[in-house]
């Protein structure tokens, strides 16, 4: 009887301690399943944010030309639209990158000419940049200045 006892009482710890290792391994494999399906939601997430690059750096060229054709003709009209596109630009996460007078930098700038200015420091914007949300999408091309 006690061979019994001692047996049962053997069979239960066994039991026990193989419940808490499946226990365990659920929780793992809950944890891994919750981690994996939070990622994929970020990476949908990136993926739709971004879908719109391409669009919207040909669009950009067009803004491109506006603002030139604005330059030349000071019209009233023109300049209502340009400021309604870059609105509408902003709210699809659109953002200029600010250059002139400011410090150069080659990760949101390509340098084209240097002239004499201030060293290493934006003379002038040549083309302007943009972020979409926090990454680059064209950067600025810019004149620095050389310190003469």
């Amino acid at each position: 009887m006690v061979k019994k006892i001692q047996s049962s009482k053997k069979e239960i710890e066994n039991l026990n301690f193989q419940v808490n290792e499946l226990e365990g391994n659920y929780r793992r494999a809950l944890a891994d399943y919750r981690n994996q399906e939070r990622r994929f939601k970020e990476t949908q997430s990136q993926i739709v944010k971004f879908a719109n690059a391409t669009l919207l750096e040909k669009i950009i060229l067009n803004l491109d030309s506006l603002e030139m054709a604005q330059n030349h003709l000071k019209d009233a009209g023109l300049e209502i639209v340009i400021k309604q596109f870059l609105e509408t630009l902003k709210n699809e996460g659109l953002q200029l990158i600010e250059s002139d007078g400011k410090q150069f930098d080659p990760l949101t700038m390509d340098c084209i000419e240097v002239v004499p200015g201030k060293k290493n420091h934006v003379v002038s914007t040549l083309i302007k940049g943009y972020y979409l949300f926090d990454k680059i999408l064209r950067p600025a091309k810019v004149k620095v200045g050389s310190g003469k």
